[in-house]
């Protein structure tokens, strides 16, 4: 996904995440060499830049090619997207991509995709993952705060009230997916038990670093 220009210095919503600890990825940095940990992390986001990208050709323009440095793990997902469309046919996918910025709550945003679910509007994010030796790659709970940061951004960008969302991991070592639903109580437990203090504890470390 391209960087985006958004004439505001508010943070994304990735940046928000960011102060949250990750007790599992500090032991992978701990366990594995800074070079390696460097050149996965990069091959990891390239990979997932180029999925969301064939998703969204295929959302808006009905066509997946694929031309990538990764064909192996890119056409593992491709493959776990399309059996998750083929499994989920009551889920209708609309829009993909939606950026825009919660005036709100001052924050950055780009929603994966907008749906709805047997009539039902949803938001849906993608995220991807490996299997390793598991059935279904992992759903963090960093998902679940950061899709229902989308669903409140949106829901104010459309004038909405969206109370159903969905994240989809698509696995990258082999065909598979998982997928986790939010109701409208979880997304608004996420939202603000977690979010917003993220938010205020990322715009007092901006704060602070201007002042250094």
């Amino acid at each position: 996904m391209a960087k985006r220009d958004y004439q505001n210095n508010y943070p994304s919503v990735t940046e928000v995440l960011g102060v949250l600890r990750k007790i599992g990825l500090e032991m992978w940095f701990k366990w594995n060499t800074a070079k390696f940990c460097d050149e996965k992390s990069a091959k990891g986001k390239e990979i997932g830049t180029q999925i969301h990208e064939l998703i969204q050709r295929h959302i808006e323009l009905n066509e997946m090619k694929i031309e990538t440095q990764y064909p192996e793990e890119v056409t593992n997902a491709v493959k776990s997207f399309l059996l998750f469309k083929k499994e989920h046919p009551e889920i209708k996918l609309n829009l993909s991509e939606i950026a825009g910025t919660s005036e709100t709550y001052k924050y950055n945003y780009t929603v994966d995709c907008n749906g709805s679910e047997n009539g039902v509007e949803i938001v849906a994010d993608w995220k991807t993952g490996e299997c390793k030796k598991k059935d279904k790659p992992t759903i963090y709970d960093e998902h679940l705060y950061q899709v229902s940061a989308y669903v409140y951004a949106y829901n104010e960008l459309k004038k909405v009230d969206i109370q159903r969302a969905c994240i989809v991991c698509f696995a990258k070592d082999k065909v598979s997916y998982n997928i986790q639903w939010l109701n409208g109580q979880e997304i608004k437990e996420c939202f603000e038990e977690v979010f917003l203090p993220a938010l205020r504890i990322c715009n007092f470390q901006r704060r602070n670093k201007k002042g250094e």
